[in-house]
């Protein structure tokens, strides 16, 4: 999961030649000056990303001293050995940073015709079940602090409905969703300026869900089918205030949030959200994946219909 605070490609590979350029002109040769920016910069970015820039940073300080056109960094051995260390060591920075701040997302064993995501969501576990539905939209974004949000719905329209329509919607669900102090209104108008700009006619229709690191559950609706929610044993509609439909102009107005007071919490599409037989489903199961799963088809059987997210949390 990309965070949004992370420094893109072609600005630490700028800031890296830029950094040896002052360096050769100012005629600095001490690796401290040829590695320190370089090194900042791979740790403030992406793992693959710092590699990228730690090799790149290697290239023109072996280039300063092999063609040295102005003094460049020191050619004795003790030097180059300093920097190579320094610039080695920036990935696996980025790598142990990046890996104590994001939440793992798993893979959950489903058969081949659907494919389960689980993950933390607060104290509890959640998953997400995707079946390649068309139109389908479906993004997981676990944050820092514990909590998850994710994005499960359905697209329509010509320039929507193709794989570049949606991977651009739940692309843009990402991006936005990194931000902690984005409220989920904030989240539904970042999508409806996504789904304008990438087309005049189509729409979304969605459920966005957040989790808080306590547990605590919020989701809006926009166009999309009530969530089902467990309490005491017993599953029936959350009572989630529906809101327009993302991207069609002909509807106005804000979403509203809905607190869900429930430890188990499932979203489903439109051709499961009245089925008593769903109902049924989440609440006789206490781990997420496999109800995500089995969700995912209707009691007639054929075939799988998502995407799905089921949601176990612990409420505080």
């Amino acid at each position: 999961m990309r965070s949004g605070a992370l420094l893109s490609m072609r600005t630490a590979l700028a800031g890296t030649t830029g950094n040896a350029m002052l360096m050769g002109v100012a005629e600095i040769s001490t690796p401290i000056g040829w590695v320190l920016l370089p090194g900042l910069l791979g740790v403030s970015t992406r793992p693959r990303v710092a590699a990228l820039v730690s090799a790149w940073a290697g290239v023109l300080v072996l280039a300063s001293v092999v063609v040295p056109v102005v003094p460049g960094h020191r050619s004795e051995p003790s030097a180059l050995v300093a920097s190579a260390l320094a610039l080695a060591a920036a990935p696996a920075i980025a790598w142990a940073r990046r890996r104590r701040r994001s939440p793992a997302v798993a893979r959950a064993a489903a058969p081949p015709d659907v494919a389960v995501f689980a993950m933390p969501a607060g104290p509890g576990r959640a998953a997400l079940a995707i079946c390649g539905t068309p139109g389908e939209v479906g993004a997981a974004v676990p944050l820092r602090d514990g909590g998850l949000r994710v994005l499960v719905g359905t697209v329509t329209g010509p320039a929507l409905a193709t794989p570049a329509g949606r991977r651009a919607i739940e692309l843009a669900f990402r991006r936005h969703a990194t931000r902690p102090r984005r409220s989920l209104p904030q989240l539904v108008d970042a999508l409806d300026r996504a789904v304008r700009d990438r087309a005049s006619a189509g729409h979304l229709r969605a459920t966005i869900v957040h989790v808080d690191r306590s547990g605590v559950v919020e989701a809006v609706r926009c166009g999309s089918p009530d969530l089902v929610a467990v309490t005491e044993g017993r599953a029936g509609f959350a009572g989630v205030p529906e809101g327009p439909v993302i991207g069609l102009s002909a509807t106005t107005g804000p979403v509203t949030p809905g607190r869900i007071a429930s430890h188990r919490v499932a979203v489903v599409p439109d051709a499961l959200g009245n089925d008593r037989v769903v109902l049924d489903e989440v609440a006789r199961d206490d781990d997420p994946a496999p109800a995500a799963q089995r969700l995912t088809r209707a009691s007639g059987g054929g075939r799988r219909v998502g995407p799905v997210l089921v949601v176990a949390s612990r409420m505080p």
